[in-house]
């Protein structure tokens, strides 16, 4: 039997998250941002407007949504994080009108026998 592990259904989670925002008009800008702060999932852009995305992949909303695990620790570490990629894209001239934080939450659940 094939069991995918936390690690691989994230990375499914996170590529079927990008595809859905290149697909509503974004452009992907990065990918697993890392700075000595922390990471962001994707850094995306929609006209002027930089968003920074957590995404969260579950197997099922068992245990409630996949949102709700952002919590006020985990969004203070995104902001965090946000504001090195920010001061980084300053540096090269770039600033945007306006930010975001985003979350997008993917569910990857296999209902056996559903009919």
């Amino acid at each position: 039997m094939f069991e995918l592990n936390n690690r691989e259904l994230g990375e499914i989670g996170e590529n079927a998250a990008a595809e859905m925002l290149k697909a509503k008009g974004y452009r992907i800008l990065k990918r697993n941002y890392r700075c000595r702060l922390g990471e962001i999932d994707i850094i995306a852009a929609r006209g002027s407007k930089i968003s920074f995305v957590e995404v969260k992949t579950r197997r099922s909303d068992h245990y409630g949504r996949p949102c709700e695990a952002v919590d006020i620790n985990k969004q203070a570490h995104i902001r965090r994080t946000a504001v090195c990629y920010l001061k980084e894209i300053r540096r090269k001239g770039y600033v945007p009108e306006a930010v975001s934080f985003d979350v997008v939450e993917i569910v990857a659940e296999h209902i056996e026998c559903a009919f």
